[in-house]
C-alpha cells in the first residue's frame, strides 16, 4: 500500500459520499475490517438505497483503492440474505454484521448489523437426511477419483475434495459453508489445529504427489456424518434439480 492514499474507512466514507449520496446505509466490510488487508484487498462496501433505485454490483478504483461496491434496496437486501441463508453461504450477512457502519439513516444500518449477527450466531439448521446424503455422496465420489486421477488431473480434483470436505464439516457442526477461500477462513474460524492439517495435507498432495493425508482427511470429514456413501445412492429427479 502507499502510505500517501487515505486509510480504508475514510477512503469508503468518501466513495459512498461520491456514488451514494442518498443511500440509506453503508458499511465497510472485508479484509480491510477484519485486520488482513494485503497490497492487492480492496474496500468491500455494502450500500442499500432507497425502494425504486437501481441495484447493482461494481468494480473500480477511487481514492488509490481497488473498490468493490454492492448496492441494494431494502428489499433486495433481504432477498440476498434469505437466499445465500439457504444455500448455508451468507456472504451478505457476514458483511453487515462484520462491517463498520459508514452511514445509518433512521437506524437501518444498525438493524440489519442486528438482524445479521443474530442469524450468524444461530447457525444454519441440520441438513436434511437427501442433503446430507449427497454431501457424502460427493466426498465419497472426489475420493474415488482422486485414487486414480491422473497427476494434471488430480490438483484440480484435490481441491475439490478439501473444499467438499470442509462443508461437510461445516454443515456437521451447524456452521455456515465457505466457497475457495472462504471454505479454509471457516474451517480455521471452527478449528485453527483441522485448518492447519488441510493445508499440510494439501501441501503434501500437491508438492509431493502424496494423496493420503488429503484421503485420510476425507474419510474423518465422512465419519462425522455416516461414513462414505456411493453404492446405493439414489437422488430424485426433484432433489437433483
Amino acid at each position: 500500500m502507499t502510505s500517501s492514499r487515505l486509510d480504508a474507512v475514510e477512503a469508503a466514507l468518501a466513495v459512498v459520499e461520491r456514488e451514494c449520496p442518498t443511500c440509506l446505509a453503508a458499511f465497510l466490510a472485508g479484509s480491510a475490517v477484519r485486520g488482513e488487508a494485503t497490497a492487492t484487498s480492496d474496500l468491500d462496501i455494502m450500500v442499500i438505497v432507497p425502494e425504486g433505485s437501481q441495484t447493482y454490483r461494481e468494480s473500480f478504483r477511487a481514492f488509490d483503492w481497488p473498490v468493490e461496491v454492492f448496492v441494494h434496496t431494502p428489499f433486495v437486501h433481504r432477498q440476498f440474505v434469505e437466499k445465500e441463508a439457504a444455500r448455508r453461504r451468507p456472504s451478505t450477512s457476514m458483511m453487515d454484521c462484520e462491517g463498520i457502519i459508514l452511514r445509518d439513516v433512521d437506524g437501518l444500518a444498525s438493524q440489519l448489523k442486528q438482524e445479521a449477527c443474530a442469524l450468524l450466531e444461530q447457525g444454519p439448521p441440520p441438513l436434511a437426511a437427501a442433503e446430507l446424503a449427497l454431501a457424502r455422496y460427493g466426498v465419497s465420489d472426489l475420493m474415488d477419483d482422486l485414487a486414480e486421477a491422473r497427476a494434471d488431473e488430480a490438483f484440480l480434483i484435490a481441491a475439490q475434495l478439501a473444499e467438499a470436505s470442509v462443508n461437510l464439516i461445516l454443515d456437521c457442526h451447524r456452521r455456515w459453508r465457505g466457497n475457495g477461500k472462504w471454505a479454509m477462513r471457516m474451517l480455521r474460524r471452527l478449528d485453527p489445529a483441522l485448518a492447519t492439517r488441510l493445508a499440510e495435507a494439501l501441501s503434501a498432495s500437491y508438492i509431493a504427489g502424496d494423496k493420503s493425508s488429503l484421503m485420510a482427511f476425507a474419510v474423518d470429514a465422512l465419519a462425522l456424518a455416516g461414513g462414505r456413501l456411493w453404492e446405493g445412492f439414489r437422488l430424485s429427479g426433484e432433489e437433483g434439480s
